[in-house]
């Protein structure tokens, strides 16, 4: 191979060696070494750039696939495959490389499904401390307490002696 690595071009009294592509020509003229495109621009790829013997490859996160051009990622849709898994009564929300189960306000995502939130019973209504919270389909309402008026997040206490339905005897 005229002392050459990869490639011996014969010429009318000499030679040349060159390399295949991947490969750069050391300065000894002979040998070849890799080339790490990686290195450069991350070899074009997009997210994950992996250096081989004379090439590289392109690769994608999860939730990503290698588009046609060998180094574009393209987010998948995971919504798209069996509602990305989130059960039928869950809305399936596609995020760039995830995407999440979402239920309805009042429902919360347990597993496969949604199942309704009690909002009373977890404490997480808004209701005054002089009123009722009654727990209802994805909901709750607030009522207020006898002896006190208001929208039942605000109850104020009524003032039975001023507004004449108080129970008290009148004095004789």
């Amino acid at each position: 191979n005229g002392g050459c690595a990869q490639t011996c071009t014969n010429a009318e009294g000499t030679f040349s060696c060159a390399c295949n592509d991947g490969y750069t020509l050391n300065a000894d003229g002979t040998t070849c070494d890799d080339i790490n495109e990686c290195d450069d621009q991350n070899g074009g790829c997009a997210q994950t750039c992996t250096n081989a013997e004379g090439t590289f490859s392109c690769a994608c996160n999860a939730g990503y696939t290698l588009n046609a051009d060998g180094q574009a990622c393209d987010d998948i849709n995971e919504c798209d495959d069996q509602n990305g898994g989130c059960g039928a009564d869950v809305e399936c929300r596609n995020q760039p490389g995830t995407f999440e189960c979402v239920c309805a306000p009042g429902y919360r995502h347990d597993v496969d499904h949604c199942v309704e939130t009690d909002e009373c019973l977890m404490g997480t209504d808004d209701c005054s401390a002089n009123a009722l919270c009654t727990n209802t389909d994805g909901d709750f309402t607030c009522d207020c307490l006898p002896g006190f008026v208001g929208d039942g997040q605000t109850c104020d206490d009524t003032d039975e002696c001023s507004n004449g339905t108080h129970d008290c005897m009148e004095p004789a």
